[in-house]
């Protein structure tokens, strides 16, 4: 039994062997070897990241850029008003190419928030025009659905849907995701006290849903003065 052992491990020394005394002997077999798994390995990782991929179509971003929340750039050219409100973003690529044809956008859906007419408004005033960064949650025919951020000077990056909300200009929307993505559940939590703030505050819309009270008022005279006593 050991007898057999022993003469198959000497027949793998001999095939390795001879495997590497031919390589040696066939420098330029053993150079297209090294190229081929070196080609491979670059054009699976080109794959992956598609740095020269510039994005309009929703349907056309890879299912593994959501799975793995890539980080998308872009200059948000501007906002399309509608039933569903969406940033126009012209989407950067990690390497930038000169492109001909027609200029297209690619829509982009702020993740669970339903902006209202003033969040339109908003959206025109402060972030068109600007560049943003966005991690993409689902993808749909019509639009992709994303976290988004704007970058403000001095300033921590200015997280769009949480803003939106909590300005009474959206409200909190449907989330569909995984349960077990902690990223996301900790976005819907955000966003749920920044609509629980505007309630309070009757920032814009709920001042109208929910009229001001006396009771309220008073309440909220406290709040600023122990705001501005500890500040």
């Amino acid at each position: 039994m050991a007898t057999a052992k022993n003469d198959s491990n000497e027949k793998s020394v001999t095939y390795v062997e001879r495997l590497i005394n031919v390589l040696e002997k066939d420098s330029k077999g053993f150079e297209i070897i090294t190229y081929g798994l070196t080609s491979i390995g670059l054009l699976t990782a080109l794959y992956r990241i598609r740095p020269f991929a510039k994005f309009s179509n929703p349907q056309k971003v890879p299912l593994h850029f959501i799975k793995n929340k890539t980080v998308l750039r872009g200059t948000v050219a501007r906002i399309e008003p509608g039933k569903i409100p969406l940033l126009l973003v012209d989407h950067k690529p990690l390497v930038r190419i000169p492109r001909f044809g027609e200029l297209k956008y690619l829509p982009v859906k702020i993740a669970a928030v339903d902006v209202n007419n003033h969040g339109v408004s908003w959206l025109s005033t402060i972030v068109q025009g600007n560049e943003v960064e966005f991690v993409p949650v689902r993808k749909v025919k019509e639009f992709l659905d994303c976290t988004v951020t704007m970058s403000q000077k001095n300033q921590e990056p200015l997280k769009i849907g949480k803003e939106l909300v909590r300005l009474g200009f959206g409200t909190v929307g449907e989330l569909s995701s995984d349960p077990k993505n902690s990223d996301l559940l900790s976005y819907k939590k955000t966003l749920v006290s920044a609509q629980k703030w505007a309630q309070f505050k009757r920032n814009g819309q709920w001042h109208f849903i929910i009229p001001p009270t006396v009771w309220w008022r008073i309440k909220n005279l406290i709040y600023d003065r122990l705001v501005i006593r500890s500040s």
